[in-house]
């Protein structure tokens, strides 16, 4: 199974290579560009499809590897794809159509939400979806009627939040990235073989992608990236059946997605509490609390690619503590995990809140 995921992760790598500098070049020719405004942080015209390259390349190492590995050595890969796989690629393909098109012509914010609660339930089709939720000492209890609202919440809300945090060159896919390793691993610790063909398949092409989204980028993923990106990561876990099915098998996979997850839910809180439409834009996100605190750029990536890191070791421990010693022991690491990164957000808003404040004083 090493070396199949191997291939997959290695194909999507040069793929993404390969068919983002094509996009790049006729992305200039038709002067197709993210143009910059006042809530935009780059100055100059940008090419902005660079999400085209990246579900390329996803679909090469995520098809290639089972459908011709079985054909040259039967017994190397031990599963093949099924009919219920069907409606979770054509849910792909409904996401990042859907993006493409706003990436050229925004659409109204209840069509896109209507249209990717569509593409969520259409992945549960197959079966795929959180069955259940954890309550420690109280054990495992049925979601019941509950599954299919569950679900669709899971996966809207994942791709949005991986949407709202694409600020910054190299940010979303640098937390894509880590989190796409996060599933790879767990994925194998417990010997779910699809989920971390697609996790791995998905961190090849992000890999190639940041190649030239790194600053100063090229190419920016656009909605038809991020949404998409999103989509996949919150996915990915459902079709890992039993080992991710429940609120807390999911938790793992929520950590490493900590930031932006906290991002969208201290935006939406928010533009609540301000009597603002959940969708209207603002420079409120994590970015523009850093950015205006003085870092750079590159500083802010180290920084969340460190933090994505702890997150994702954090991840990973913990599902290893469940297989030695009980869900508990994982259980009490992540919602520590949870409790400083929530006291962490606190910091960083009071001191940006502060400065600003200052700032207008003056």
């Amino acid at each position: 199974m090493g070396i199949a995921l191997a291939c997959a992760g290695a194909l999507a790598l040069l793929a993404s290579v390969a068919v983002i500098p094509a996009v790049i070049r006729i992305s200039h020719w038709r002067k197709w560009y993210d143009v910059p405004n006042d809530r935009k942080i780059h100055t100059g015209p940008i090419p902005r499809l660079g999400g085209i390259g990246m579900f390329v390349a996803f679909l090469v190492g995520a098809a290639a590897v089972p459908l011709l590995l079985p054909v040259a050595r039967p017994a190397a890969w031990p599963v093949s794809y099924d009919w219920r796989y069907a409606p979770v690629f054509a849910a792909f393909c409904i996401i990042h159509a859907l993006g493409l098109v706003d990436d050229f012509r925004p659409l109204r914010a209840l069509f896109k939400f209507l249209l990717q609660i569509a593409a969520a339930a259409l992945v549960t089709v197959g079966g795929f979806g959180i069955t259940s939720f954890w309550i420690p000492g109280f054990g495992e209890h049925s979601l019941g009627v509950f599954a299919w609202p569950a679900t669709v919440l899971w996966i809207v809300g994942i791709s949005n939040a991986i949407n709202l945090v694409d600020g910054i060159d190299g940010l979303a896919g640098g937390i894509t990235g880590f989190t796409a390793l996060t599933l790879g691993i767990v994925s194998l610790l417990q010997g779910q073989a699809v989920p971390a063909l697609f996790a791995f398949a998905l961190l090849g092409a992000v890999l190639g992608f940041l190649f030239f989204n790194f600053p100063p980028a090229r190419i920016f993923m656009g909605d038809s990236g991020s949404l998409l990106l999103g989509f996949i990561l919150a996915v990915i876990p459902l079709l890992g059946a039993p080992a991710w099915t429940s609120t807390v098998g999911l938790l793992p996979v929520a950590t490493a997605l900590t930031i932006p997850i906290i991002d969208t839910a201290t935006a939406i809180a928010r533009r609540l509490r301000e009597k603002r439409a959940i969708h209207a834009p603002d420079k409120e996100h994590i970015h523009h609390k850093l950015l205006s605190l003085g870092l750079r750029d590159t500083s802010i990536l180290f920084l969340v690619y460190a933090l994505s890191a702890l997150f994702a070791a954090a991840a990973v421990v913990s599902v290893i503590l469940d297989r030695v010693s009980g869900r508990v022991s994982g259980f009490v690491l992540l919602t520590a995990v949870w409790l400083c990164s929530c006291a962490g957000y606190s910091i960083l808003h009071r001191a940006a809140k502060r400065l600003k404040g200052s700032l207008a004083r003056d």
